[in-house]
């Protein structure tokens, strides 16, 4: 099965909109992929602006690779019974679909497709070197108690861990989402020594305290936190 798949941001300026390609042939085994990023209406803009915001001259990128059977199991079947209309009403994404056998069209639910699909070209990121695997490091601190973890996972392998022992890549999504209600924008510590849950997103070393950020829903999500992390 061929499919290609063209994306496109609506409503971003830039230096932030972009558009990309891909190019999906399944087999039994793999996914042969031919992915095309390119930023767009830079030229509205100076380099200045572009790299104040990060980026640089040229963020383009193109990869020709594979990915392997679980990608298979993840998409094929889900895209193959994607539901496509001619014209849409999302105003921020434009989401094309089209197959070998002649279907095409825009996807219905353009924002669920739109995750699916950035948790493949996160693979594809992966495989090419070009962004590490997940890597987080927890502390949770309770007067004289310390437990740590460690959380490792793969989007090329669609695979996770918590100590080395596997965890369900859906609940790694959710353990993923529930660390993520707050935006690490806190001061860092490289050893927390005061009681609470101490996350490292990057498993960089540098620790912020998750209970200052959580807001009024932290204790309850600090909890669904640690008993994922306990299994």
């Amino acid at each position: 099965m061929n499919v290609k798949v063209s994306y496109q941001t609506l409503q971003l300026p830039p230096p932030f909109a972009f558009a990309y390609t891909l190019d999906l042939t399944f087999s039994e085994d793999q996914i042969d992929i031919s992915y095309a990023l390119e930023f767009m209406n830079r030229e509205d803009i100076t380099l200045e602006e572009i790299e104040e915001e990060g980026y640089s001259e040229n963020d383009d990128f193109n990869w020709e690779g594979t990915l392997g059977k679980v990608w298979v199991d993840n998409l094929m079947n889900d895209l193959d019974q994607i539901e496509l209309e001619d014209e849409s009403e999302d105003f921020n994404t434009y989401l094309h679909v089209e197959f070998e056998d002649g279907r095409e069209g825009l996807a219905v639910l353009a924002e669920d497709w739109d995750f699916r699909l950035q948790e493949l070209i996160q693979a594809i990121y992966e495989k090419a070197g070009v962004e590490a695997k997940l890597q987080m490091k927890i502390l949770h601190i309770e007067g004289n108690q310390r437990s740590f973890y460690e959380v490792e996972g793969s989007f090329e392998n669609l695979s996770g861990s918590v100590n080395k022992k596997p965890i369900d890549w859906e609940e790694l999504h959710l353990l993923v989402e529930d660390i993520y209600t707050i935006d690490f924008d806190g001061e860092v510590f490289d050893k927390p020594e005061s009681t609470g849950l101490w996350i490292d997103p990057d498993g960089s070393g540098n620790y912020q305290l998750f209970d200052s950020q959580a807001g009024p829903k932290g204790k309850t999500i600090k909890q669904h936190i640690l008993e994922r992390l306990k299994g």
